[in-house]
């Protein structure tokens, strides 16, 4: 990590911090902040010269404990000159103390920093103010002209703001946000954030959500779905089966099943298959078997090409039929033939058909003519052949 001037802190920071506004009247408890005179500029540039990284650390993490106001300057003037770099986490570390005593300017500091490290210590700034003073950190926001440094904090300022407490009024600042992708990716952020913490934990903020717009419900419960899915998958197998069918949990049994697979594929198909019958249903399986397929290939069609035949997996089935079919007619039209439901196999060999017959006529002719597929369907693959010169 780059060493920031010093001249940035006395030109920015100190200047800057007024315009942020000293007035919001943070509430900062003094007992939070050390008073004590146990910083040492000699330690600390002991500790930074030190290469046993425990001896380091140790020594870093002690100092920055005795950060004030009185010595910042000091403090800051002494990681200018050292010749070592801080690490990610030792800025880090930093801007949260410097936070404790005096976010507004530790938050204009940030702001002056390079590009590569601005985000990083903003993000620090913005998460351990919206801690204690989440009204506040809100108001330095608003004044960021950066929209994609403005989405990143206010990632880090929902989360801060449920690490000091406020999960109901992080909640509902979030749903007052316009139903967007930024607004799901703060519900996601959250569900992540309280899984983190425990399954009971998340089950209960996504029960307890009480809104009349069932998008901003649905959002909600996919997103713990998965966020459960990730940390606690037996807590999520229930909650999800429980709620299954319900509008509000429409599309989680397949992110559920999505984390599974690629652990477990016979358990996550055999949970699948007993749940009810349904569109839902078919579009999980296939949804999940077919992001298998994507990503493994080889391993996602031996298991299907192994596992016992049946309905519940013909969409399954239909999405390695496409996909070999597309490269292969022959081997797709094969993988085809497996499928239980006459309509939904009709309609696969008809796909293929249609891409064979633009790639060679001929065979494709010759395989329709004994494919035992009704008229129509006959129609419906000559159609697609290249029209003739």
């Amino acid at each position: 990590m780059k060493r920031i001037s010093i001249a940035i802190l006395i030109a920015g920071a100190l200047g800057g911090a007024f315009s942020l506004g000293r007035g919001w009247d943070a509430q900062r408890s003094s007992s939070e902040v050390p008073t004590g005179s146990g910083f040492s500029q000699v330690a600390l540039d002991e500790a930074l010269a030190d290469r046993d990284w425990v001896n380091r650390t140790t020594g870093f993490s002690g100092q920055v404990r005795h950060l004030n106001p009185n010595n910042l300057e000091a403090f800051l003037e002494t990681i200018d000159r050292s010749p070592a770099d801080l690490t990610n986490d030792e800025m880090r570390l930093l801007m949260h103390a410097w936070t404790r005593f005096d976010p507004e300017a530790a938050f204009e500091y940030a702001l002056f920093a390079p590009e590569a490290e601005k985000r990083r210590m903003a993000g620090a700034v913005i998460y351990g103010w919206a801690q204690g003073d989440p009204l506040a950190a809100r108001g330095a926001l608003l004044g960021i002209q950066n929209t994609d440094l403005e989405q990143w904090l206010e990632e880090r300022f929902v989360l801060g703001w449920i690490s000091g407490g406020g999960l109901g009024e992080a909640h509902a600042y979030v749903e007052a946000l316009p139903a967007s992708k930024r607004r799901e990716l703060l519900v996601s952020q959250i569900a992540q954030a309280l899984a983190r913490q425990g399954a009971g934990v998340v089950i209960d903020w996504a029960e307890g959500v009480d809104s009349h717009e069932l998008g901003f419900k649905k959002t909600v419960f996919s997103k713990a779905s998965g966020a459960l899915a990730e940390y606690h998958r037996p807590q999520a197998i229930a909650w999800v089966t429980e709620q299954y069918g319900q509008p509000h949990a429409e599309g989680s049994a397949r992110l559920v099943a999505l984390n599974w697979a690629e652990s477990d594929p016979d358990a996550a198909f055999e949970w699948l298959a007993s749940l009810p019958p349904g569109e839902e249903k078919n579009q999980a399986v296939g949804f999940v078997f077919a992001y298998w397929l994507k990503t493994q290939p080889g391993k996602a069609a031996a298991w299907l090409k192994a596992a016992e035949s049946a309905e519940a997996l013909d969409p399954a089935v239909r999405a390695v039929a496409l996909a070999r079919g597309a490269k292969d007619p022959a081997a797709g039209l094969q993988w085809a033939r497996r499928i239980h439901d006459p309509g939904t196999r009709e309609r696969v060999m008809v796909k293929i058909g249609q891409v064979w017959i633009q790639a060679d006529p001929e065979a494709a002719k010759m395989w329709l003519a004994v494919s035992g597929l009704p008229r129509a369907a006959h129609k419906s693959v000559l159609g697609s052949a290249a029209p003739s010169r």
